[in-house]
């Protein structure tokens, strides 16, 4: 799928089931994760494939591909880009 202008379509990262204290949580529980790796971007984004980013919670407009939501979101809702898995 080929993005336009500044639109970016990005997979969120699955949110863990194990909290860091050890806990289960269940999936109805589990909130959006705001970290996501981008799978095509427009002409215009700063963000490339295979980039991992932090985006604004909430951002975009939700789509299913392929039975697995994706994102489209705007290049100006990213916040971070992630290096080195830091």
């Amino acid at each position: 799928m080929e993005m336009l202008r500044d639109l970016l379509l990005v997979k969120p990262l699955i949110p863990d089931e194990i909290s860091e204290g050890g806990l289960f949580i269940p999936e109805s529980a589990r909130t959006r994760n705001c970290m996501a790796g981008v799978v095509s971007s427009g002409k215009n984004s700063k963000a490339q494939p295979g980039d991992t980013i932090i985006h604004i919670k909430e951002a975009g407009q939700e789509i299913i591909i392929g039975g697995e939501p994706h994102y489209i979101i705007r290049d100006c809702d990213i916040l971070a880009y992630l290096t080195n898995g830091n």
